[in-house]
């Protein structure tokens, strides 16, 4: 009795670790979509420490103002507040009761593609951002663009490798008069 019930346990873990690909690629695929709103929302909050933790040793962060290599810049870059949206068209606030109402930024990631090979993957997503720098009642649309992303798995934890910016409100960095970025 014993016996078989050890073989019937053994037996389905040795199922478990050999999961369908579809379902690993899933999990992959949703553990990359967590990685991309872990980066927004350490973004969002100025935490300059969980916004490096999503990023390899050696990543390269490619923005509108060039690359910051290696995750410790990639730290230093937001601690250093140069991505600081709440300035712009920033005017002071105050609550009812007479305490500074900070403006806040926030993004929103969407329309992911990603395509995982093993332990890399490419993704392609849309992002936008909004604030209330003018009136903390209403938002105001700052910009959007989309994000060609390079990532690799790690002690089974994905990570960027290499985050590529374009912004469609940048003259410098938008792809809209480029081919389809999934036609390789």
């Amino acid at each position: 009795m014993m016996r078989s019930l050890l073989i019937s346990i053994l037996l389905l873990l040795g199922a478990c670790a050999q999961l369908p690909q579809h379902i690993t690629a899933e999990a992959d695929r949703a553990a990359i979509i967590d990685l991309q709103h872990r980066y927004v929302l350490a973004m969002d909050f100025f935490d300059a420490d969980g916004y490096a933790a999503v990023f390899t040793e050696d990543a390269v962060l490619d923005w509108a103002r060039g690359e910051v290599k290696g995750r410790a810049a990639i730290r230093e870059f937001m601690a250093s507040g140069t991505y600081d949206l709440r300035k712009m068209n920033f005017q002071p606030a105050k609550t009812p009761d007479g305490r500074d109402w900070p403006s806040t930024v926030r993004h929103i990631v969407t329309n992911q593609v990603i395509e995982i090979n093993g332990n890399t993957a490419r993704g392609i997503s849309y992002w936008m951002n909004y604030a209330n720098n003018a009136d903390r009642r209403k938002i105001e649309w700052l910009s959007f663009g989309s994000w060609d992303d390079q990532f690799v798995k790690y002690g089974g934890k994905w990570y960027f490798k290499r985050h590529t910016i374009y912004n469609e409100t940048s003259p410098t960095r938008f792809i809209a008069d480029k081919p389809n970025p999934l036609k390789h």
